[in-house]
C-alpha cells in the first residue's frame, strides 16, 4: 500500500475546520472512518498537540499524533494511525510510552490504529 499519498479531505462534517490535510492513505481512510463512525462527536487532525519524547539517541523529540478524537460518550482520544509493520519499531514505541503517560495524566486515552 502507498503510505505517501497527501491531499485535502474537503468539508468534515464532524471536525471544526472546512478541511482538513492528510499525509498518507491509512489517515485518509481514517477520516473517512471517524466521520462515519455514530459514536464519534468531532474529531480533527490540527489539534496543536506536541508531546516530548526521547529518541535513541537519547535526543528530545517532538511528536504531534495524527487525531484528536472526542466520543458521543465524552471519551477523549488521541489517534495515531500505523501500517502493522511499523508497530514494533523502536521509534513507534518511544512515542507510544511518551504518548500514553500524556494522555494519562489529562484523562484521556492514545489508540495505535491501522484502517484497512
Amino acid at each position: 500500500m502507498a503510505t505517501s499519498k497527501r491531499g485535502i479531505f474537503e468539508n468534515p462534517t464532524k471536525s471544526p475546520w472546512n478541511f482538513e490535510v492528510y499525509d498518507s492513505e491509512l489517515e485518509y481512510r481514517m477520516m473517512v472512518k471517524l466521520e462515519q463512525d455514530h459514536a464519534v462527536l468531532k474529531w480533527m487532525k490540527r489539534h496543536g498537540i506536541s508531546i516530548p519524547w526521547i529518541d535513541g539517541q537519547k535526543h528530545q523529540r517532538r511528536y504531534v499524533p495524527d487525531f484528536l478524537v472526542e466520543y458521543t460518550d465524552g471519551r477523549i482520544a488521541l489517534i495515531e494511525v500505523k501500517d502493522p509493520s511499523r508497530f514494533d519499531s523502536d521509534e513507534v514505541k518511544r512515542k507510544r510510552t511518551a504518548a500514553e503517560l500524556w494522555c494519562k495524566q489529562r484523562g484521556m486515552e492514545y489508540i495505535i490504529a491501522t484502517v484497512r
